[in-house]
């Protein structure tokens, strides 16, 4: 399991926490969290506008041409943490709106680009940490968020369903060096689609739209999310909630099978009672499970 700190999951630090806000359901988890703690925080979203939900929580909004006006931000809050939370996104640059005083900045942040997800972000918490913040992650936070190990809920695999399960995750850990994803699609022994920029939930419709006649029959196969090998745990753990499984049951799987202790699981119940709805499993296997030999 990813090394958490004193006070992990009890809300995370009592010093002031900067929240910056990705995509999805996790930016907001971790500022309800923080809110319901009776801890301080400060939301920043890097782009042109906050969600409708960030009106009830202490924020402000940077595009990210403007870096130092995000640091500046978290330091005028007292923080001294920061979690990054919620998907990638990958701005559209607009360079008129460099300045001299960010151009340093600049050439460190704009290279990382051009690089995967987990070489995205673990080099702009490096940025962080460079600024004299502690980066923590958002288990640390949200303590009850991390995969159990075992099946959840009614749903069991069965040994074919196992098989696809081991293959997908040797395909997600052989790409892992690559900085590719951290997901794959495996049904009776065929890979039907890697994890790439585009997240989970278009991988999964693009496993839906495909012929049937180039998968094996329906419904089958697997969905494995998992870290890849060396990836800096405190930022973008592979994520599943009721969305997942929708999308999953959708694309004609028979379930899901996550890293245990090393995969957020958004909203645990009602991701239970969607894949029993269903007739998905969902199971939390050990690494070694997972990677299994096949």
């Amino acid at each position: 399991m990813p090394d958490t700190g004193p006070g992990a999951g009890a809300g995370g630090p009592p010093t002031p926490l900067g929240i910056v806000a990705g995509g999805g359901a996790l930016p907001r988890l971790v500022a309800e969290a923080r809110a319901g703690a009776g801890l301080p925080y400060m939301l920043v979203f890097m782009g042109e506008e906050a969600p409708g939900w960030a009106a009830g929580h202490p924020h402000e909004v940077h595009a990210f041409e403007y870096p130092q006006r995000v640091v500046a931000a978290l330091k005028r809050a007292g923080c001294t943490h920061v979690v990054m939370a919620g998907g990638v996104n990958r701005p559209k640059i607009r360079w008129s709106r460099f300045r001299p005083s960010t151009v340093a900045f600049a050439v460190k942040a704009l290279p990382l680009l051009r690089r995967g997800d987990d070489g995205l972000l673990g080099g702009i918490a490096r940025l962080f940490e460079a600024q004299g913040f502690s980066v923590i992650g958002v288990q640390d936070v949200l303590g009850d968020i991390l995969a159990p190990e075992g099946v959840i809920g009614r749903c069991e695999p069965g040994a074919q369903d196992l098989a696809d399960m081991r293959r997908a995750a040797a395909i997600v850990r052989a790409l892992g060096p690559l900085d590719v994803g951290q997901g794959a699609v495996v049904a009776e022994g065929v890979c039907l689609a890697v994890e790439a920029v585009e997240g989970t939930d278009l991988m999964l419709r693009r496993v839906a739209e495909m012929p049937a006649a180039r998968r094996p029959r329906t419904p089958s196969g697997v969905l494995v999310k998992m870290p890849k090998p060396g990836q800096d745990l405190r930022v973008d753990l592979p994520t599943i909630g009721p969305d997942t499984v929708s999308g999953a049951a959708a694309a004609g799987l028979r379930g899901i099978a996550v890293a245990a202790g090393r995969a957020n699981v958004i909203g645990l119940d009602e991701t239970r009672e969607t894949a029993d709805a269903a007739g998905l499993f969902i199971l939390g296997a050990r690494e070694d499970e997972l990677c299994a030999s096949t």
